[in-house]
Order: structure tokens, then sequence, then C-alpha cells
């Protein structure tokens, strides 16, 4: 896979890990922003006052798909960019940092297509994590035959659930991965 963004921090074969490389990585970073970046002057209260909710997905930079800047905007991320995973991290993002617009963005060729709920319980099981957790937790795949749905299900949730402001503006929209655009479902 190749991308327009580069690789700061390598891949590597040996016995070092990633967090071994950050100090340095950072260094470069910080070099790059100097004084233009003070993010303290700007506080933890996002300018825009939105949250927006997508996938862990390493390929999706969450930032630039809408074109936020540090500072505009909550990011919330979990594993195919779900709501209910969302709850307690969007409470505190409106009731104690006063966002109150929410995004929920999906995306195309989600990890989170390639498999069900039985069939991952059962490779959890088959590689030795088996008991409750396993069986109480919900792991929430998706369909790439509806991605939109899913979308759909995510705002109803977040439009139905009792600890988000009944006011918020919520929307649904999905990214493409093949171009990063992204397109509003509701």
């Amino acid at each position: 896979m190749s991308s327009m963004l580069p690789n700061v921090l390598s891949s590597s074969t040996s016995n070092t890990s990633v967090a071994d490389e950050l100090s340095s990585s950072n260094e470069t970073y910080v070099t790059k922003r100097g004084a233009k970046l003070n993010l303290e002057s700007i506080g933890p209260k996002p300018t825009k006052k939105v949250a927006l909710i997508c996938c862990m997905d390493a390929r999706i930079d969450a930032f630039s798909a809408f074109g936020f800047k540090e500072g505009e905007s909550h990011v919330i991320r979990n594993g195919g960019g779900r709501a209910s995973d969302s709850i307690r991290s969007l409470v505190i993002s409106q009731q104690q940092l006063g966002t109150d617009e929410i995004i929920i963005m999906h995306h195309t060729d989600c990890g989170f297509f390639t498999f069900t709920e039985d069939k991952f319980r059962q490779t959890l099981k088959s590689n030795g994590y088996p008991g409750p957790d396993v069986d109480l937790m919900s792991f929430m795949p998706m369909s790439a035959d509806d991605i939109d749905e899913s979308v759909k299900e995510d705002v109803e949730y977040l439009k139905n659930h009792a600890l988000i402001k009944k006011d918020s503006k919520i929307s649904g929209w999905v990214n493409d991965l093949k171009d990063g655009s992204v397109r509003r479902v509701v």
C-alpha cells in the first residue's frame, strides 16, 4: 500500500519497537511545527464544538478527511467507528467540554467487514481465550454490503441515547478509502 503521507516511523524487523523510535519522530514533528503550535493556548474544548467518531483503522487521517486542524474537533476512534463504543467519551465531550455536534464516519474496506460475531468468538476460544468475557462482549461486526445501514444505525443510536444532548446535531458519513472522499449518508 502506498501513501501520500511520509512514513515517520519505520517498520523494523529487529528487536526494536515502534516505541523506541517515538522520541526521534517527535523531534522531527516539533521541529517542523516550531512555535506555530501552542495548543495549550486553545485549551481542551474543541473550537468547532464537534466530536468525530471514526474507526481506528491506521489508513484514516481523521482530521484531514473533514479539513479539521488541531484544536477544532474531538476525534474518538474505535474499531469500526461504532457509536456505542464511544458513549463515555461523547458524554464527557458534550457535558464537560462543550461539543454540540457529532459526526459518525464509517469507511470502505473496514476490517469489521471480515468477520461474524460467532466466528470471531470461536477464533478467540480456539486461541485460548475461553470464558464469559468472550461470550458477553459484542464485537459489532458490520456488513460491507450495506455500510450505509450501519451509519444510520449509529446515528439513530445516538439520537435515542439518554446521555446524549437531545439538541445535538448528528450526521453520518462514509469515507471511501480508494480516493479519500467522504459522502453524507444522513
